[in-house]
């Protein structure tokens, strides 16, 4: 696919270039500049499970009033980007080869296309591997805000319990079998976890109907196998000792899809990583009413917009 997919109530922005690139190990990942006139500052976009480019079309737009240029890409595994090597490696390492294509996409396009400061802001799973590159003492984005970030998949008992599960799917070879929820569903806005706005929710249903390619399926017992597992590492003491990067996580006071409540406990890791709360968001604050991706944004430019 050679161009965005594209819905009436969806616009891109003007000057959107789209492009594919290949990632260190070959893969075909897609990419998308989104420049502003006299920009201060650039801002990476990565996006969460089942996400891809064209969602993030009117948060670019609000970004792109900050003065802001915006580069984006799909990640492997979802989108318009590479399906298989996913799937070859039965989602073993997967947010480590993640945190490298973020690495690689940062290093080798956005910086020779677009002017610093740069900075990262992330949603739901991107913020796993967005966190793994930034413990490692990468130092490539001034500031990262980590909107609703997958720290840890389900709450109490139920997040040893998936993670016993999913290891032993994954040994039997069931690892690509589907975990099915229903509340894991984008597709039906009555009773839905992510957002409490029914036009946002629609226009990504017309979206995904529009290229049903660019959509994902439930969660397979491998990817859930990798995220717990992922999960448990960046949990450990000292896993942040190298962090350089001042982070924000900024936490859906509804949340229901992921555990919200471990956000405090990585903010508590290390003195540059801090937590706002916006309350009655769910999970999907960027895409919510407008009066709670208000109090997103305040939290956003106080954060980033005094450098």
């Amino acid at each position: 696919m050679t161009d965005f997919i594209r819905i009436p109530s969806n616009p891109a922005p003007d000057g959107a270039e789209m492009f594919m690139f290949a990632a260190p190990d070959g893969a075909r990942l897609r990419g998308a500049f989104f420049p502003v006139a006299d920009a201060r500052g650039t801002i990476v976009i990565e996006p969460g499970w089942a996400e891809f480019i064209e969602k993030y079309f009117e948060t670019i737009g609000r970004l792109h009033l900050r003065k802001f240029n915006v580069a984006m890409m799909d990640w492997r595994g979802q989108g318009l980007s590479d399906r298989e090597s996913a799937r070859q490696m039965k989602w073993k390492n997967y947010f480590h080869i993640l945190c490298e294509d973020l690495r690689h996409f940062t290093e080798a396009h956005v910086k020779p296309r677009f002017g610093a400061p740069i900075m990262l802001m992330t949603h739901s799973m991107g913020g796993m591997p967005a966190l793994m590159l930034l413990a490692d003492g990468y130092d490539g984005f001034e500031r990262a805000v980590l909107c609703a970030p997958m720290t840890r998949l389900f709450a109490g008992p139920a997040n040893a319990v998936f993670s016993i599960v999913s290891a032993f799917a994954s040994v039997v070879e069931l690892g690509a079998a589907p975990v099915t929820s229903k509340d894991d569903d984008s597709k039906a806005f009555e009773g839905n976890i992510l957002t409490t706005d029914p036009a946002r929710h629609e226009r990504f249903r017309q979206l995904q109907l529009a290229e049903p390619s660019a959509a994902n399926a439930a969660p397979t017992f491998g990817w859930v196998h990798a995220a717990t597992k992922t999960s448990k590492k960046i949990h450990r003491q000292g896993f942040f000792d190298h962090l350089q990067t001042p982070i924000r996580i900024i936490t859906a006071g509804e949340e229901k899809l992921i555990d919200g409540g471990d956000h405090a406990t990585i903010a508590a890791k290390n003195e540059r990583i801090e937590q706002v709360i916006i309350p009655g968001a769910l999970h999907e604050i960027m895409m919510e009413r407008d009066e709670l991706q208000e109090l997103y944004w305040n939290a956003f430019d106080e954060f980033v917009m005094n450098l």
